[in-house]
């Protein structure tokens, strides 16, 4: 019974009112916890219904985080590529869109390892036990540059590839994300 309402819980929204940061600011954490043009956030929770679970509870908001984050920027990148192909690529744009969504999958497994807390994390009490989060970032620079970095080494992506027009369509979708 308590596992199911130990995973049941592993993934909060912003919603709660109760929510206490860990320097005193209430609430503020979840607004501050949202994507901008510069960055990638994503928030993970994870409820730890004993003391000796704290720091199991943690390390596995982290982990939420990190997938949350991960998800986040494949959709983000796998539309930008959509777009850009689309828009910039002549010729057949088909085997050119797999090839840099194949690639966008491993920079995304890369960066996201790379992330680093946006915010102090926080955590709320509950009858169960106090529910812990953290918020993680990744740049949207670090997001371009590796995607860069990995068609510069790929001389079949290369020949196709505009890092600048990449770039203002991967722009584009960050400033989507940041209304």
């Amino acid at each position: 019974m308590l596992c199911a309402a130990v995973i049941g819980m592993t993934v909060a929204s912003c919603g709660s009112s109760k929510k206490v940061v860990d320097n005193g600011n209430e609430a503020a954490a979840c607004a501050q916890c949202m994507s901008t043009k510069q960055a990638l956030r994503a928030e993970g929770s994870f409820l730890a219904a004993y003391e000796n679970q704290v720091p199991k509870a943690k390390q596995a908001a982290a982990n939420n985080a990190r997938q949350e984050l991960a998800r986040m920027m494949q959709v983000t990148v796998e539309s930008v590529i959509e777009d850009y192909s689309s828009t910039y690529i002549d010729g057949d744009a088909q085997d050119f869109r797999q090839s840099l969504k194949d690639l966008s999958r491993t920079v995304v497994n890369q960066t996201v390892k790379g992330a680093v807390p946006a915010i102090p994390g926080w955590s709320e009490k509950m009858k169960s036990g106090t529910m812990y989060y953290v918020c993680l970032e990744v740049s949207a620079d670090s997001v371009i540059e590796a995607i860069s970095e990995k068609v510069s080494a790929d001389s079949k992506l290369r020949t196709d590839f505009e890092y600048e027009k990449f770039k203002k369509v991967f722009d584009q979708e960050m400033e989507k994300l940041a209304e």
